[in-house]
């Protein structure tokens, strides 16, 4: 999926990073972890895509029909498709008592359980990681999203994963909460840098996660996080033969490099700091 992506749009090309991790002496192989721009979608619905198990962000009620996060309709609307398997997914749930906490908290769930593969359009696990209220809200609390809270999370899943045998997992960009609008936020509100410095810090703290993980891997190969393409076009695309064109893409291509940079520090288990985004995001990064 991730040279397919690649191809697929070439504008985007800066958004695509591979990177190894050495392998642990409990694992016989490096970690391949791919950072890239597409579609989470794409890799539940293609065959040849789908991972053995996937993170998905869900709310801190676990009501897993909730409209937010919005990402977590990728999984429900394909795994309401096979009956049987949302009656066991819900099941699961139900045995899960009292809220979780944001960003630390984590479920896993067999899709179905008890079997060798999923049942449908949808990876055979996933862990559910709380990113948001049901009703939303958590937009306007950054406090949740701090970089060495996401990290703990992100460990937990990926070890729970890694236990349960997976040797493929994939993940949105999660907890960035950058598709709402922070009502309490009067300094940036409708600037892109806002939303910027939020997918700045949710890279940064998946990343941190995956390194608090690698040292005790044992049966997972592969990790890819999606950065949503949309996204991405949204916040740097211009009308064709635009004047801002050359500016458009020179914005897109500095912030590209910052999401590498945060990506590379947290995998070797550094926090990415204002500075190393000249500056900015100061506010973003210190939420305590």
């Amino acid at each position: 999926m991730f040279n397919d992506d690649q191809k697929r749009d070439k504008n985007l090309a800066a958004s695509f990073l591979v990177v190894e991790l050495p392998a642990p002496k409990t694992a016989g192989s490096p970690l391949q972890v791919y950072l890239s721009a597409g579609d989470l979608q794409r890799a539940f619905d293609r065959p040849e895509f789908r991972p053995d198990g996937a993170v998905v962000p869900t709310n801190v009620e676990l009501q897993i029909d909730a409209p937010s996060p919005a990402t977590q309709r990728v999984l429900m609307d394909r795994v309401r498709k096979a009956p049987d398997v949302l009656r066991d997914l819900q099941e699961q749930i139900a045995a899960r008592k009292g809220p979780l906490n944001i960003g630390v908290d984590t479920v896993l769930v067999e899709l179905p359980r008890n079997a060798k593969q999923s049942g449908g359009a949808f990876p055979r696990l996933a862990c559910l990681v709380p990113t948001d209220f049901a009703k939303g809200g958590a937009i306007d609390r950054r406090e949740n999203f701090a970089q060495d809270r996401v990290r703990k999370g992100i460990a937990g899943c990926l070890t729970a994963l890694d236990t349960a045998g997976v040797r493929s997992v994939i993940m949105p960009l999660m907890g960035a909460a950058s598709s709402g609008t922070q009502a309490k936020d009067t300094r940036f509100e409708g600037q892109r840098l806002l939303k910027e410095c939020r997918l700045l810090n949710s890279v940064a703290g998946i990343a941190l996660g995956f390194h608090d993980f690698a040292a005790n891997r044992r049966n997972l190969r592969e990790i890819g996080i999606v950065q949503w393409d949309q996204e991405i076009s949204d916040m740097f695309s211009v009308p064709p033969g635009s004047p801002a064109a050359k500016s458009a893409q020179r914005a897109y291509q500095t912030y590209a490099d910052q999401v590498k940079v945060a990506f590379r520090k947290g995998l070797a288990g550094e926090h990415t700091l204002p500075s190393d985004v000249d500056g900015y995001c100061t506010e973003t990064f210190n939420a305590k």
